[in-house]
């Protein structure tokens, strides 16, 4: 009886310590640089126990239904079946998340993809020439600049984060005044400016940046860093960072990620 009793115990423990591992999160990633996203997926792993399928555009899939979300890393060309995949499973109820040049100047040419996102890139062709706020969208790199927690007492900027200092910052949904905020700066990053959003406040804005051009001293803050939205019945989550593989190494950014994997409506401070 005894000996039956250790082994229903040990079976017990044996099942407790495997229940995590059956229920934990799956996530498609989908990239075309795949050194960065092994990154991601190691933190993503290693904080939240969340797996991560790692793919190229030729490599997808054909159900996501398994996956708890998409992660989107694409530098290059966005593919016409990644497009409609992205679209089709976040509106059916999947939770996409956009990192970084995965909005950006050569997604200009796909059909639906930012009517879907709700952004829009003025005159994409001049996005290596400096411009102004407000002017037609460009990119910079390599630069320093601060990117800012709009949203302290949300689970996705606040949930496991230690925000390194705090800056001062005016949003760019003016008129607004100037206040200090948690923020950390990056260094030899990839900023992007002017991204235009066309869904009115359909968004949730988590994070903005400050930068300035040094070809011609214009500062530009705008509430463009971090957002989701709601999309069909599931959500669409964005964020610039994510230029190279040291900033898959900063836990203020991947931890941000694994919360907005994370996250559930109920979370929201509204």
């Amino acid at each position: 009886m005894r000996f039956k009793t250790i082994l229903a115990a040990i079976l017990f423990v044996t099942a407790a310590a495997a229940w995590p591992a059956a229920t934990s999160k799956k996530v498609l990633v989908v990239m075309d640089e795949r050194e960065q996203m092994e990154a991601l997926a190691a933190y993503l792993k290693a904080e939240g126990g969340v797996e991560s399928m790692i793919v190229d555009q030729a490599s997808l899939p054909a159900d996501w239904k398994p996956y708890h979300a998409v992660i989107g890393y694409i530098h290059g060309r966005l593919e016409e079946a990644a497009e409609l995949k992205f679209i089709e499973y976040t509106r059916a109820g999947g939770r996409f998340v956009a990192l970084h040049h995965t909005i950006s100047s050569g997604k200009a040419r796909n059909k639906h993809f930012f009517d879907f996102l709700g952004v829009q890139l003025l005159e994409p062709e001049k996005a290596r020439e400096p411009s102004v706020p407000g002017g037609h969208y460009a990119w910079r790199d390599p630069v320093e600049q601060v990117i800012v927690n709009l949203r302290p007492d949300h689970y996705v900027t606040s949930h496991g984060v230690t925000w390194p200092e705090r800056r001062r910052y005016t949003s760019s949904d003016a008129p607004s005044a100037e206040r200090e905020y948690p923020a950390m700066l990056l260094k030899e990053t990839e900023v992007y400016v002017n991204h235009l959003f066309t869904d009115g406040r359909a968004k949730t804005v988590l994070l903005g940046f400050r930068w300035t051009d040094d070809r011609n001293n214009q500062t530009y803050m705008q509430d463009r860093t971090g957002w989701y939205k709601r999309e069909g019945k599931g959500w669409i989550f964005y964020f610039q960072p994510g230029h190279s593989t040291q900033e898959f190494g900063n836990r203020v950014c991947t931890r941000m990620i694994l919360n907005a994997i994370l996250w559930q409506p109920e979370l929201d401070p509204r």
